[in-house]
């Protein structure tokens, strides 16, 4: 399974990251795990960021955390 993200607000160049290996099977949370913490390092602290997931265990660990 592999995940990733995009980051559309940088104007100069486009931020795009592929993570995570399709031997990992279907059940692995790394990759969807690292694109989220690689878009988080990717976004000022000042700047708003939307991120859109359909990771459950993702999901809850954020809004739990």
């Amino acid at each position: 399974m592999g995940a990733g993200y995009i980051n559309l607000r940088g104007k100069s160049k486009r931020q795009q990251k592929k993570v995570g290996r399709e031997e990992e099977g279907s059940s692995s949370n790394r990759p969807e795990v690292a694109a989220f913490i690689l878009a988080l390092r990717g976004t000022p602290v000042t700047k708003s960021m939307l991120y859109l997931c359909d990771n459950q265990a993702l999901l809850k660990a954020v809004k739990d955390g």
